[in-house]
């Protein structure tokens, strides 16, 4: 991957925002966080970024309300989304499907394997497959 790709986060949980953060950066990424679900569709309309890793359970607006949002507007959606959530349901699981995330990792996680989704999937959505 040339150049920094960028990663936008999106928990309320400052742990899990703050360690995964320093982890993708470690890993040559741009990070962008928020903890505020209110501030996500601005913030990834103005950062732009390569992935959007978001969790479900938020105050204010659910992670499935933030996929609808950003599937909807122009400017954000084809932005793949993976879902780092605590909810491990089936039925939670399919919903996120259907609404177009294109991957989904109940906490606790292992983060090599997100790692490996993040980088398989910002070489697909640039052409990169291998």
């Amino acid at each position: 991957m040339a150049g920094k790709k960028r990663v936008f986060i999106a928990d309320d949980d400052e742990t899990v925002l703050i360690s995964l953060k320093k982890l993708l950066e470690l890993s040559d990424f741009e990070v962008e966080i928020t903890r505020n679900s209110k501030d996500v569709l601005p913030m990834i309309k103005a950062s732009r970024p390569d992935i959007i890793l978001l969790d479900l359970l938020m105050p204010n607006l659910g992670g499935l309300e933030i996929c609808e949002m950003l599937n909807s507007d122009v400017q954000t959606q084809g932005i793949p989304i993976i879902v780092i959530s605590a909810l491990g349901r089936e039925e939670d699981i399919k919903r996120a499907y259907r609404l177009g995330v294109i991957g989904y990792f109940v906490k606790p996680y292992d983060f090599n394997e997100l790692l490996r989704e993040i980088k398989r999937n910002i070489a697909y959505k640039e052409g990169k497959t291998d």
